[in-house]
């Protein structure tokens, strides 16, 4: 990943303790697979598998002030989606994770963080919870977000892993899989048909409730395809914001949307219900062709 990050220390023999600004950011250097991951949000920021370049993408303008959510890579939208709570897209990734272990692997990495209630939660989402994401980084990135209901009483959650994927020309990508229908954000949610691929002409944001668990992402541009693994999931999200939006977002680049679009593992309604004591997972895996072999 192309950013300045000043070393604090090593954790692993394959991880260290970084910083850039005010986000402390876990390094991994390993045989298989380079990455960083943000203890601010839970957030994967980068991702290669060695030799390649990164499958997900980051803003050169994202802002590390740990306290404005990361633009790009994979937030953790959490325990709501979109526009269902306040503030938008949940707090989790709005929120300081706890490390809570590093396991060394011969083929990779466990990264482990965790994320339980705090006063400035219960007063967004008044519930007892703790939350779990597990980053297995091998060849392939999967990223699992368990959440246990440590209250007495049942809560109904929401969420995404909203990865943003690398592209070279997002004009010239495609998505398969997705399904023949989906819900179209820019027209209150209509219903639309659909031919069983997105490309990306134009402004696309869109809800696919038929999505097969896998999708593929192709970028003729950059000669890659990027497969993505969706569990726990109830729908997938596809979103790229066009030229006009990315110039208005003060913390994107003005020709970003020309490098990513988003494949996103969404339960996009707030009404998944879990019991005390139970847990809820969401997860979503990111390879390309060579890993899927």
């Amino acid at each position: 990943m192309s950013m300045s990050l000043l070393f604090e220390r090593q954790l692993s023999a394959s991880v260290d303790l970084c910083y850039r600004q005010s986000v402390p950011i876990l390094r991994v250097s390993h045989p298989s697979c380079a990455a960083t991951i943000s203890l601010f949000g839970g957030h994967l920021l980068s991702f290669a598998p060695t030799g390649e370049s990164s499958l997900v993408w980051m803003s050169r303008n994202a802002v590390y002030d740990a306290q404005t959510p990361l633009r790009g890579g994979v937030p953790i939208c959490w325990p709501w989606f979109g526009q269902s709570g306040s503030p938008s897209h949940g707090f989790a990734r709005r929120q300081m994770w706890q490390l809570a272990q590093v396991d060394e692997q011969p083929d990779g990495v466990i990264v482990q963080l965790k994320l339980s209630e705090s006063a400035q939660s219960m007063a967004l989402w008044p519930h007892r919870f703790e939350a779990t994401i597990t980053f297995t980084l091998t060849q392939k990135a999967t990223i699992s977000l368990a959440v246990t209901n440590t209250d007495q009483h049942d809560w109904r959650m929401g969420g995404a892993l909203h990865s943003y994927l690398t592209v070279a020309d997002s004009e010239q990508a495609y998505i398969d899989g997705v399904g023949n229908q989906y819900l179209d954000n820019f027209s209150a949610g209509a219903a639309q048909p659909a031919p069983g691929k997105v490309t990306f002409e134009s402004p696309v944001d869109r809800i696919y409730t038929g999505a097969r668990d896998t999708l593929s992402l192709t970028d003729p541009a950059g000669n890659r395809r990027v497969y993505v693994t969706n569990q726990g999931a109830t729908s997938a999200v596809i979103w790229n914001p066009g030229q006009a939006a990315s110039v208005q977002m003060a913390d994107m680049d003005d020709d970003g949307y020309q490098h990513f679009v988003c494949i996103e593992a969404a339960l996009e309604q707030p009404d998944t219900l879990v019991s005390p004591g139970q847990t809820y997972t969401l997860a979503t895996t990111l390879c390309d062709e060579k890993a899927r072999r």
